[in-house]
């Protein structure tokens, strides 16, 4: 398939075509995914089994391999036997999303749309959460939605082919694109979902054509040059390059439509032709008839899609446990039993992640797409068979990158163009920002869902949100589109009837008028390039490490060849995979099955290290405590395994965690008190950051004094209260962060809890609120305070009548 511009006149010529932006584009999207591909680990939960899978095609003795379809999977085998290097399986996932962004760009030139908006789609599909995963980390399946996309926009061409030679070599392409999408996603949206999308191109309607076109800052080049824009050039190897093949655009509404300033109809479904400087206000030629071979080529795609969905639904009906090469998944247990727990809407729920947090602005441009009337009708489908698929396969990557960043760029066209009435412009940014305010409060609410959208989901309290930062940083991101989408609103140049009475009114009309015509769309590309790099480039390599062995075991061989460490390392009750892929061969690993072995190890007089799981640190700790040996963690990079050791290599910091939370001093806070519950624990000091300001995070800190280990699970209360209705953190939470759990306390330990609590903006009033403090036993019980004995005590404390179960221990003012 190749991109070339159609053969214009001079002037014409200068303009970019789809395949020229489809490179710049590529290239762009290959300088943010390529580079230091394998500087992060690969994760054990997603990537190790895809590297397996490949050790196994090459000779491995490996069993126990989860099935997956067979293109993926070869590209990654080829990738790994030419680099030897475990990190590039990522590479094909990689150069297939440069390859989407290629194609998301191409098709929106090719439907008309100006080089400007172009860029825009192209900048969309890479800064999608899909692209960036997909394009850095070996999960989802970029090349099957390559590939599907391909045979797609190729069985397009070939309807809107004029000659039937050239129809018929492309529905030949589009065949191959389309059998190697089937042996990597599987009939039902590797081959139904192609064939059914190719089905549907269609020329747009009038009203959805000619007045749809954009003027001004969205569109720089369309007001000046009334020729349409390049079309695709889709053609087979060998075929002259400067002739165009098929052309996607749409035809225009009224081809004479008078004035340079009036809107520019769209190119045919005909090959452009040359147009002299002194013919651009002249109409266009009428668009030729198109190739007879259009009516039975589009009835075979409808069959082909009818009957490939039949197919995969008889595949899946008699489907059992297995995994059936056809269909390229196995059916999801848990949805197997349980299928009520994911809905039909989960899908979109899914998409909603995958494309944060533009899919209000996807929205918008499938309501009214225009010119993208093809890519709005290619995602409602789309959507639709990802979502049945779902219900039986459980979540998955939903391939729909090209069409859904080809409606988000027409939207922003349409969201800034001057000929879109006023009264719809607000409209749809009112729901643009209402939707980026959405996502911003989901991802704070559920930041795993967006972060690790295509990893195997583990819950939100197994994703490292805290030490990511990333509710923050998806929050920030959701805010950054918001902002922007108002700024190019802002930006964009006025329509007629703008300009109001007011001088104040008529002076903003002016400097409106006088902007430059690219700053509205330089602003929605900074902010994607923003999204891109602290996704792809910071999120993404710092989830890798919370989920990769690399940075612990690379650290410790570092220090076994200095002679710091000993050649062996013990393992306790570690079972992750990336220990074959990173660590020590097994001979120089001592497995250590019980506590009392690892304590064993440790207490020795000469150096030893291990890896144990982070939920051992505690017992352990408090073993070394008792034993009286040294314990030190060199390596807390990872979320679940921890690298420690009897001795501090020279350079190493110990990274215990628990010093935090544990002291043998009180730490100083600005408010004294005392209560005591049950003759377990004294609450002695407590404070909030301040100003609490409502919108804003703020963090409480209260210095706990032990006097005998608790039972597990207890849970504290420390929340701001004013009245009965305006209440903030009132729900109990873990004790020192879970660090240091209250069963390995002793008595005459200091520990200082913390807690980051966000100030609801709506949910309370500001003024004076009460801190009041309690301790939750279980469930359905609450631990009694014993000092003060009465209603009153020390420092101002005032407990609750009645069960004697809170305290009031001060008053801060919230704003």
């Amino acid at each position: 398939m190749t991109l070339a511009p159609p053969s214009r006149s001079s002037t014409a010529s200068a303009r970019p075509g789809p395949g020229a932006l489809a490179l710049v584009s590529g290239a762009v999207a290959a300088l943010v995914l390529v580079p230091g591909h394998g500087a992060h680990g690969l994760w054990s939960q997603g990537e190790i089994g895809a590297l397996q899978r490949a050790q196994a095609a090459l000779g491995a003795a490996l069993s126990g391999l989860e099935r997956s379809p067979w293109l993926p999977d070869a590209l990654r085998t080829q990738a790994l036997a030419l680099t030897g290097d475990p990190a590039a399986i990522r590479l094909p996932g990689a150069i297939a999303t440069c390859a989407l962004v290629a194609l998301a760009a191409g098709l929106a030139r090719a439907l008309g749309f100006s080089a400007t908006v172009s860029l825009l789609a192209g900048a969309f599909a890479l800064a999608f959460p899909l692209s960036l995963t997909q394009g850095r980390i070996a999960v989802g399946d970029p090349v099957g939605e390559l590939c599907s996309a391909a045979a797609a926009v190729l069985l397009a061409a070939a309807l809107a082919a004029a000659r039937p030679t050239r129809a018929l070599a492309l529905a030949a392409t589009g065949a191959l694109a389309l059998g190697l999408a089937v042996t990597a996603s599987g009939l039902w949206l590797g081959a139904a979902l192609p064939l059914l999308a190719a089905a549907l191109w269609g020329p747009a309607p009038s009203d959805m054509s000619s007045e749809t076109l954009l003027k001004g800052h969205a569109l720089e080049d369309m007001s000046q040059q009334p020729d349409a824009p390049p079309a695709l050039t889709v053609a087979p190897a060998g075929s002259a390059g400067s002739r165009p093949a098929a052309d996607l655009s749409f035809p225009p509404a009224d081809a004479s439509s008078p004035g340079a300033g009036s809107p520019r109809p769209a190119a045919g479904l005909s090959s452009p032709s040359a147009h002299s400087g002194d013919s651009d206000l002249s109409p266009q030629p009428s668009s030729p008839p198109p190739s007879r071979l259009q009516r039975p080529l589009r009835l075979v795609l409808v069959v082909g899609a009818v009957a490939a969905a039949g197919v995969a639904g008889w595949l899946a009906y008699d489907q059992g446990e297995g995994y059936i090469p056809a269909l390229g998944a196995a059916k999801d247990l848990v949805l197997r039993e349980r299928p009520h727990v994911r809905g039909f809407h989960a899908a979109l729920e899914d998409c909603g992640y995958q494309l944060f947090p533009w899919l209000p602005l996807v929205l918008l441009g499938l309501l009214q797409p225009g010119r993208a009337r093809w890519p709005a009708l290619w995602f409602a489908v789309g959507l639709a068979l990802a979502s049945a698929s779902s219900l039986l396969y459980g979540p998955r990557a939903v391939p729909l990158t090209v069409p859904a960043a080809v409606l988000a760029a027409a939207a922003f066209a349409r969201l800034t163009s001057a000929r879109t009435p006023a009264a719809a412009r607000r409209l749809a940014l009112v729901l643009a920002l209402a939707g980026c305010w959405i996502f911003a409060k989901d991802a704070r609410r559920t930041p795993s869902r967006v972060g690790a959208a295509l990893v195997p989901a583990r819950g939100e309290h197994n994703y490292p949100a805290a030490e990511l930062g990333a509710a923050d940083l998806l929050a920030g991101l959701a805010g950054g589109a918001a902002l922007a989408l108002l700024l190019a609103a802002m930006f964009s140049a006025p329509g007629p009837g703008g300009q109001g009475a007011s001088n104040m009114s008529r002076k903003l009309f002016q400097l409106r008028a006088r902007l430059p015509a690219w700053l509205p769309a330089a602003v929605v590309v900074a902010c994607l390039g923003r999204q891109a790099w602290s996704y792809g480039r910071v999120l993404l390599p710092h989830t890798s490490e919370q989920y990769s062995l690399l940075r612990p075991l690379s650290r410790w061989a570092e220090w076994s060849a200095a002679g710091a460490l000993p050649a062996a390392l013990g393992v306790h009750r570690v079972s992750d995979p990336g220990l074959d892929l990173y660590g020590p061969p097994a001979e120089a690993r001592v497995p250590l099955t019980t506590r009392d072995a690892l304590a064993t190890l440790l207490r020795q007089p000469a150096p030893a290290a291990a890896l144990v799981r982070a939920s051992e640190l505690a017992a352990l700790h408090q073993t070394a405590r008792a034993g009286k040996f040294p314990l030190y963690v060199l390596d807390a990079s990872n979320r679940d395994v921890l690298l420690v050791a009897n001795t501090l290599p020279p350079g190493a910091a110990d990274m215990n965690p628990i010093g935090r939370v544990l002291f043998d001093e009180p730490p100083a806070l600005a408010h004294q008190t005392l209560l005591r519950f049950d003759e377990y624990v004294e609450v002695i000091a407590w404070e909030w950051d301040e100003p609490i300001v409502r919108g804003r995070d703020v963090e409480l800190r209260v210095v706990l004094r032990a006097l005998k280990p608790m039972p597990s699970g207890s849970k504290i209360t420390v929340r701001l209260q004013q009245g009965r209705l305006s209440r903030v953190n009132p729900l109990p939470h873990d004790l020192v962060e879970n660090l240091y759990p209250p069963q390995y306390w002793r008595a005459g330990d200091y520990l200082l809890h913390r807690f980051r609590v966000h100030v609801p903006t709506l949910e309370i009033v500001p003024g004076p609120h009460e801190v009041v403090i309690g301790m939750r036993r279980t469930e359905s019980a609450n631990y009694k305070i014993t000092v003060p004995e009465g209603e009153t005590g020390e420092h101002g404390v005032r407990v609750f009548t009645g069960a004697h179960e809170f305290a009031v221990v001060g008053e801060v003012q919230v704003w």
